[in-house]
């Protein structure tokens, strides 16, 4: 059997199917995960790849690390969406107080508990785990001092994470000195995503950093992330061991260097 998932009418990319580890349909998407003979274990949600074996720590490290090394406090970290666990384990390497991790889909987290290997880091005393929609969580009033937006592309729940009211609660929702990351897409497939998130993002924060990374199974392989805060971003601490991505502050600030380019492809003014 072979899983394909279409960028465009034309084109996208395929995995063979090796073994179907589980195939469900909870209340909110549709959630598949297979294994492949070259990237490993392969997790889908409504027919977009997530993750890999091989792939996902170019994702999650570039998606945690950044806000985590820049925010003056990381005591209380707010992560939205992120049911995986692959961005949460990224945050345990720090030296945080506690964790909160908001996630809609009960069954995702299920999942990468029994099949991601994810039961030890979802079982540290760090970590709270919320079965919540995301917008209503930053609607509460709580501050956190790093806010790491992990979501699916702006489809089905993910939908509300990329509109007003959700940055208007991630603006009442971080302390200052604090940061927030958030994926927005490739260029390519996703440019007015891009533009008019970027758009939307400016009316609440004065700082609005595009940085850049790749993962080679998502559309386009170049994916890009927004920095959000109230000031400019400097260096608070060193970047944690056992990266595989982000190994020196040298590959941490070359995610920056690609901003110029996102801006001029994109029309960002």
């Amino acid at each position: 059997m072979t899983f394909k998932e279409y960028h465009t009418e034309f084109s996208g990319i395929f995995f063979e199917v090796d073994k179907v580890l589980r195939h469900t349909r909870s209340e909110y998407q549709d959630i598949l995960l297979f294994e492949n003979g070259f990237w490993g274990k392969v997790f889908v949600l409504d027919g977009l790849v997530m993750t890999t074996d091989k792939d996902s720590f170019f994702y999650h490290e570039a998606l945690a690390h950044p806000p985590m090394v820049f925010s003056e406090s990381i005591n209380e970290v707010l992560i939205i969406g992120g049911g995986d666990g692959g961005v949460l384990g990224e945050v345990l390497k720090y030296p945080i107080n506690r964790v909160f991790l908001a996630d809609i889909d009960e069954e995702v987290i299920r999942l990468a508990k029994d099949f991601l290997n994810m039961e030890e880091t979802f079982s540290d005393e760090r970590v709270f785990v919320r079965v919540e929609d995301g917008l209503k969580v930053v609607k509460e009033g709580e501050k956190y001092d790093v806010i790491l937006v992990d979501s699916t592309d702006p489809v089905g729940p993910a939908k509300a994470l990329f509109e007003v009211e959700f940055f208007e609660g991630l603006r009442n929702s971080l302390k200052d000195g604090g940061f927030i990351s958030m994926q927005v897409g490739n260029p390519i497939f996703y440019l007015e995503q891009i533009s008019e998130t970027y758009s939307i993002a400016k009316k609440y924060f004065p700082t609005v950093k595009i940085y850049s990374s790749f993962t080679p199974t998502y559309p386009g392989g170049f994916w890009v992330f927004f920095l959000l805060g109230f000031g400019e971003p400097r260096k608070m601490r060193e970047l944690p061991e056992g990266n595989r991505f982000l190994v020196s502050e040298t590959v941490l600030n070359s995610l920056l260097g690609f901003e110029e380019f996102v801006k001029s492809f994109c029309k960002i003014a």
